[in-house]
């Protein structure tokens, strides 16, 4: 199939083999200073101390989410103090208003994270068992050079004899696990691709076993260890698809649970408080200056 180029262009009608240019100005001076100032704040040593800890949060969405709305609603807040058009009566509604959807949206967050992490994990782990063949299939793929790899050193194993083929056995044992090491002992709430670790010592043992009884024949070798190791490689393979997907679920699910509560809930929920509670302290502001 072929597909014919098109160029577009635009064309001046008074001046037809011209092209307009369009040019617009960028304050270099302003751009230039903010990428130095970004980059010597990174470079400090207490900045640099600061993401290291927090990137071993395992809420460092949320918290970028609730910093995020708190700047927000603080930015909110000071221009609803200072802003001369808007009554006196009004912005202590607006105010609560805000500061009731901010608290609220932000306990939401952290306290009932627990709660519907749980419930997103069963929901992912239904999915994830649902379509259980798919990610397999996309397994094989991923984990088939780590496969192939084994295989090929089993090959030269078990030519070799004495010191070296107990040596290149304790190899393969450890190929094994360095191949899997970010699979065994995870968490393992995803049953679909369970993988534990004594799974892998019984496969370990095995592939032993099974090199040195074929000591010599390579071929035979291989064919034995693959049937034994196909079906873990597969299951890491698959396991290491769906935790690509994983930690998608997981930042939705904050962002789901925030935005409901701060965008939707908050709003309706708390407006009407906000009104009654603006109105009471106005009341009694204006008992106290009557009395």
């Amino acid at each position: 199939m072929r597909i014919n180029q098109i160029t577009s262009s635009y064309i001046n009608k008074n001046k037809p083999s011209e092209v307009p240019a369009f040019k617009g100005s960028v304050p270099k001076p302003l751009v230039n200073g903010l990428s130095k100032a970004y980059e010597g704040l990174a470079k400090t040593g207490p900045f640099q101390g600061f993401i290291k800890n927090f990137s071993r949060s395992s809420n460092t969405f949320t918290h970028l989410l609730v910093a995020e709305s708190c700047f927000l609603s603080g930015f909110y807040m000071i221009n609803t103090l200072r802003n001369k058009k808007i009554d006196k009566e009004q912005k202590p509604q607006m105010l609560i208003n805000d500061t009731l959807t901010l608290g609220v949206s932000t306990a939401g967050a952290y306290f009932a994270e627990d709660k519907i992490t749980n419930a997103v994990m069963n929901a992912s782990e239904k999915y994830f068992t649902k379509h259980k063949d798919f990610y397999t299939r996309l397994g094989k793929n991923s984990i088939s050079q780590s496969r192939d790899d084994l295989l090929n050193k089993i090959g030269e194993v078990v030519t070799q004899s004495g010191d070296d083929l107990k040596n290149g056995i304790d190899d393969i044992s450890s190929m094994i696990g360095s191949h899997l090491k970010n699979i065994v002992g995870k968490d393992n709430k995803l049953k679909a691709f369970q993988i534990t670790e004594e799974n892998l010592a019984s496969v370990q043992n095995s592939v032993k076993e099974t090199v040195l009884n074929n000591v010599g024949n390579a071929q035979k070798a291989k064919q034995s260890v693959s049937g034994i190791v196909d079906d873990l490689y597969n299951k890491a393979g698959a396991r290491n698809e769906a935790d690509k997907i994983l930690p998608g679920f997981n930042k939705l699910k904050v962002l789901v649970i925030f935005g409901i509560i701060y965008r939707y809930l908050s709003p309706v929920v708390f407006t009407p408080i906000a009104n009654k509670l603006s109105s009471k302290l106005f009341e009694k502001n204006k008992d106290e200056k009557k009395a």
